[in-house]
């Protein structure tokens, strides 16, 4: 039995995942991956409620409905609308709306309440807006319960009433995988591939899902397979009685690969009996089991919380402020940092509860309370208390240190990196995983340690952490498409092993700086993905209790302590070090300590 399988010139070395919409055609179907991305497409279905509506009736009560818009460039577009609740001022809504979520995105969406005046026969009714809501569709999948309730706004009028607008994530399908091990027996062919396809109401076939290519192991006649996890949803809609086929070939080098056989199965057949038997030989299950898979929007709604750490670069290639052609012009309208870091810190801010982000710079010494040129610094002036609240006071904080600073050299990453890896380990014992973490590392070039940089990404991927690296400018960033690791992972000399996940991300401002949505888009769009893979990698489930150890110091006190200790063993008294300390040290240095306590 002959037949082409794909156009593949030589052996897979890993799964490939189909298009479920891709009907017969293999290559469309394999070439667009599915690898459980339900999980990153999501949607919000969102249920109404109002309370204390103003009455726009004569004799009778208020008749009103809602329709819901989403906004995108200044425009707003309806996606959907209520149906109309009448003679009521506190309606409660049957109809839901149904919206697509973009974490990535900003997503102005509006709620109108209208009074509906006059029902027709035709189509069309007369409405009168009573007010709207305006909100970001963010501020609701971060509130408590996913719940907000809002006064309704028109204009200058007052005791409208209020919107009571609850969410919750509309799942496409179960979010069960299964997870399969294959082996294969008596099959000839020295190169052995399965693919699985989904079967239709017409009895057509829809290719899913295609194995790797496994070479015969001689000695025991038996092709071995890795572990695939597929989509329940995908394979058989949620029903474990309804067949699937898996047909094998043999692979051949010039794409002509050999059909070995077909056979229709359920999952119920193969979780009982674990083998599948061909003309030409067998397949047999050696693990086939359920797991549960969580959505990006499983954990948010739960309540974890994504911090946000910011590092700067301050060396001297980015130019003197004062210079029009600097990369921190004083001119803040033309100043690319200060762009990048709105338009990717107003979206996360959402997502942190207290609102106060890390902030630290490298590559420059500040006058007066630090002489020597640091490559891991608080912004503020103090490690030890490095968090600056809301996004404004980023942005003010950066303006006012910027007239402060020297800018020099080298470029270093690991220091920061070093600082950062140290707070996550240590948070992530105490917050006991209701806490994911995000550092957005903006720079203009080349840096100079490398390897040292790696190693910390490699010790970071094993951490709740995803890194997010900015080029400004327009300098050579070769070194950081390495950093990305899109085709090979990062390997550390010093760990000897290689990253856990991919958790980089690599984005040319100069690219999309005169695009906002564009480069917030392209910025975090690989967060959920890598947010997920951690989850799953260390099988945690979503949370709703916060599982605080509130008994445990928070990471900069326990930093502070760490640093008067070493002090003390030096021969510093105390009083001299606290009084140091609590003036303000940007970096925890015996050499920044000695220049600050003259100064105290």
């Amino acid at each position: 039995m002959g037949g082409c399988a794909g156009s593949d010139t030589k052996p897979r070395a890993r799964p490939t995942y189909g298009n479920l919409d891709a009907g017969g055609d293999l290559d469309a179907a394999v070439h667009h991956a599915l690898k459980a991305d339900d999980n990153l497409s999501m949607q919000l279905e969102l249920h109404f409620a109002c309370i204390n509506l103003k009455n726009m009736d004569v004799g009778s009560l208020t008749d009103s409905a809602i329709a819901v818009y989403m906004g995108s460039k200044g425009k707003y577009t309806i996606v959907g609308k209520t149906e109309t609740i009448t003679d009521n001022l506190n309606p409660v809504f049957v109809k839901s709306v149904v919206i697509n979520y973009l974490f990535e995105e900003r997503q102005p969406i509006r709620f109108s309440v209208y009074h509906i005046t006059d029902f027709k026969e035709t189509a069309s009714v007369e409405q009168k807006l009573i007010g709207s809501v305006d909100m970001h569709v963010h501020e609701l999948v971060t509130a408590a319960e996913c719940r907000v309730e809002k006064e309704i706004v028109c204009g200058n009028q007052k005791n409208l009433g209020k919107l009571v607008i609850t969410g919750e994530e509309k799942k496409k399908g179960s979010n069960v995988m299964y997870k399969i091990m294959f082996e294969g027996r008596g099959f000839n062919s020295e190169y052995l591939f399965y693919r699985l396809n989904r079967v239709g109401a017409a009895g057509n076939y829809a290719p899913i899902m295609e194995s790797e290519t496994a070479r015969k192991v001689k000695e025991e006649s038996v092709h071995k397979f890795t572990q695939i996890e597929i989509p329940k949803a995908a394979l058989i809609k949620d029903d474990e009685d309804k067949k699937a086929m898996v047909e094998v070939f043999g692979w051949n080098k010039s794409g002509a690969h050999t059909s070995l056989g077909r056979k229709d199965f359920t999952m119920t057949d193969l979780m009982e009996s674990s083998t599948l038997a061909f003309t030409s030989g067998t397949l047999r299950a050696l693990t086939c089991t359920q797991t549960q898979s969580f959505s990006f929007l499983d954990y948010v709604l739960n309540g974890l919380e994504i911090a946000l750490s910011i590092a700067v670069d301050f060396t001297g290639s980015n130019g003197y402020p004062s210079c029009s052609s600097s990369l921190h012009y004083f001119d803040m309208s033309r100043n690319q940092y200060l762009q990048a870091i709105t338009n990717v810190g107003q979206i996360l801010e959402n997502y942190d509860s207290d609102k106060k982000f890390s902030v630290f710079g490298f590559g420059a010494s500040m006058k007066s309370v630090m002489p020597n040129v640091s490559h891991c610094f608080a912004l503020n002036g103090n490690i030890f208390a490095p968090e600056i609240e809301t996004l404004q006071g980023v942005i003010e904080t950066y303006k006012t240190v910027l007239r402060k600073l020297n800018f020099s050299g080298p470029t270093r990453f690991s220091d920061i990196l070093k600082y950062v890896n140290r707070m996550i380990e240590y948070e992530s014992v105490k917050m006991q995983q209701s806490k994911y973490y995000i550092l957005l590392l903006l720079t203009d070039g080349i840096i100079d340690d490398m390897q040292e940089t790696i190693d910390e990404i490699v010790r970071a991927s094993a951490l709740p952490l995803s890194i997010i690296i900015i080029g400004v400018g327009t300098a050579d960033f070769s070194s950081m498409e390495v950093l990305d690791a899109d085709d090979e992972p990062l390997y550390s000399k010093k760990l000897k092993k290689k990253m856990e996940r991919d958790i980089v991300q690599f984005v040319p401002f100069a690219e999309y700086k005169h695009d906002p949505v564009r480069l917030a888009k392209e910025t975090l769009e690989e967060v959920p993905r890598q947010l997920l893979s951690y989850m799953k990698s260390k099988n945690i489930p979503p949370i709703r209790e916060k599982l605080q150890n509130n008994n445990a110091a928070s990471f900069f006190d326990w930093e502070r302590e760490q640093f008067s200790d070493l002090l003390r063993g030096k021969g510093h008294p105390r009083a001299q070090i606290d009084a140091t300390i609590n003036a303000g040290i940007a970096e925890a240095t015996e050499s920044l300590f000695q220049v600050r306590s003259s100064q105290v």
